[in-house]
C-alpha cells in the first residue's frame, strides 16, 4: 500500500458519496431519495460481487498485490460498505430479520483485511 493510492482511494470513496447528490438533488434529500439509495446499492453490489472475483484471478495468476491500486482501492470501498452497514444496520431491527445482510457486511469486512493483509505483509 502506497499513500498516494490510500489518498486516491479515498478520494474515489468521497466522489462515490457525493456523486449520487449531485446528480439526483432535485429528486431527494441526502438522507433519503430512492435514486440516491439506488446508486449506493449498486456500488455496493459492485464491489461485493467483484472483490472475490478479483481475489482469485490474482490467485490464479499468481499476481502480487504490493503496489496495486486496484487492490487498495477495494479494500478502502469494502471497508467503508462493511463499517457502514454495521453502523446502520442495529438501527433497522433485530439481527433475526437481517442476518444476510450481517453476513454480507461481514463479508466485505473480511476482504478488506484479507486484501490489507497481503498487501502489508513483507514478501
Amino acid at each position: 500500500m502506497k499513500l498516494t493510492h490510500i489518498f486516491w482511494s479515498l478520494f474515489v470513496v468521497v466522489a462515490m458519496i457525493l456523486l449520487p447528490v449531485g446528480l439526483f438533488l432535485n429528486r431527494g434529500k441526502l438522507n433519503g431519495g430512492p435514486e440516491i439509495f439506488g446508486t449506493f446499492l449498486i456500488f455496493w453490489w459492485l464491489v461485493t460481487f467483484l472483490t472475490p472475483i478479483l481475489l482469485v484471478v490474482a490467485y490464479v495468476k499468481k499476481r502480487t498485490f504490493w503496489n496495486n491500486f486496484t487492490f487498495t482501492l477495494l479494500a478502502t470501498l469494502n471497508l467503508y460498505f462493511g463499517l457502514m452497514g454495521f453502523y446502520h444496520l442495529p438501527k433497522a431491527g433485530p439481527v433475526r430479520e437481517y442476518l444476510i445482510y450481517y453476513a454480507i457486511f461481514f463479508l466485505n469486512l473480511a476482504m478488506a483485511s484479507i486484501i490489507s493483509y497481503f498487501q502489508l505483509r513483507k514478501r
